[in-house]
């Protein structure tokens, strides 16, 4: 029913940039690239090898050495943005929207996909580990609507994303963290630049459910911005909330929006959580070598078929940016 919105979901997912077919000797010890690869319905792509993948850093050609998919359940925390704006305004059913985020979230398959969950504001709120769990997220969720009226604060995402990593320790391969929220930060005490340094180092890719909302002030979408291109370039996606614009006549700002929370709503919900499955649970480990004193590394990446021609029919998503250690 939703196989349009599903389209458009992994056409976001298309490559951009053309690379040459050329490679280079061996330079540096392999680093490993996770790359999910899909198709135009949004399945996985299971099938390539390694001379299908054609990778650059800053430009320069990478040695793909091997690439093999893999299929197991991964570790997942899930931030969820308790701060002030989430309860939205002018009745609008945005905290419902982000309660049934993390409903659709927790019961992903396959049911033994390990769950963490953090609660932030100004602060860290909640958290329970892996050993709590389903349980005890789904006790959690069932305090509302009271959870609503604690919806309140500044928001931190920065340090609870680091409080996520924290609870990956030590990494596995795979791992993921997954945020509800309307974007932006205006509390943490770790910067953005270090939020995703630390990502990156660590090969934990960071997914977003986002209120994608008008922002007035420059910050603000700067601030909205800096999420998604963490996310991005850690190798994870972003998923959308829909809205659309009040018109409360005068006396409201032109910016007031409106989310719809509805079965077609709820199912498109349901497509983002199966849609983050298939990425977060299986993925193609890509080995390369990259070129010597890569540092900051520029990432790009090409399908291409048995003849070598630019596959067109696919969308992938993978670690945009490397850094080296100490970097």
């Amino acid at each position: 029913m939703y196989l349009t919105k599903r389209v458009l979901l992994i056409g976001t997912l298309l490559a951009t940039s053309l690379l040459s077919p050329a490679q280079t000797a061996p330079s540096q010890p392999p680093r490993s690239l996770l790359v999910n690869v899909l198709d135009r319905n949004g399945n996985a792509v299971r099938d390539l090898t390694k001379n299908n993948f054609r990778i650059k850093v800053n430009k320069q050609p990478a040695v793909v050495l091997d690439a093999y998919y893999s299929l197991a359940p991964r570790r997942v925390v899930v931030l969820l943005d308790t701060s002030g704006s989430m309860a939205g305004e002018h009745g609008n059913k945005k905290w419902q929207i982000a309660r049934e985020a993390v409903t659709d979230v927790s019961t992903i398959k396959p049911a033994d996909t390990p769950l963490a969950f953090i609660a932030f504001s100004d602060q860290v709120n909640t958290t329970f580990g892996f050993g709590q769990g389903r349980p005890a997220i789904a006790d959690w969720l069932k305090q509302a609507p009271s959870q609503r009226e604690k919806v309140r604060g500044r928001t931190a995402l920065f340090d609870a994303v680091v409080a996520g990593v924290k609870l990956l320790q030590p990494v596995q391969l795979g791992d993921a963290i997954y945020v509800i929220t309307d974007g932006g930060d205006n509390r943490s005490h770790i910067s953005a630049s270090d939020t995703k340094k630390l990502l990156l180092l660590s090969g934990i890719r960071l997914f977003v459910f986002l209120f994608a909302e008008p922002m007035v002030m420059e910050e603000e979408r700067e601030g909205v911005d800096t999420v998604m291109d963490i996310a991005r370039d850690s190798g994870g996606f972003v998923f959308g909330a829909s809205r659309h614009s009040l018109n409360l006549g005068s006396g409201f700002s032109s910016f007031d929006v409106m989310y719809d929370y509805n079965d077609r709503a709820r199912e498109k919900m349901d497509l983002y959580a199966q849609e983050f499955s298939i990425q977060v649970n299986g993925f193609y480990s890509v080995q390369v070598t990259v070129p010597v004193q890569f540092g900051k590394g520029k990432v790009s990446l090409e399908i291409v078929d048995a003849a070598g021609t630019p596959r067109k029919d696919v969308g992938y998503a993978f670690q945009r940016v490397i850094i080296g250690q100490g970097k």
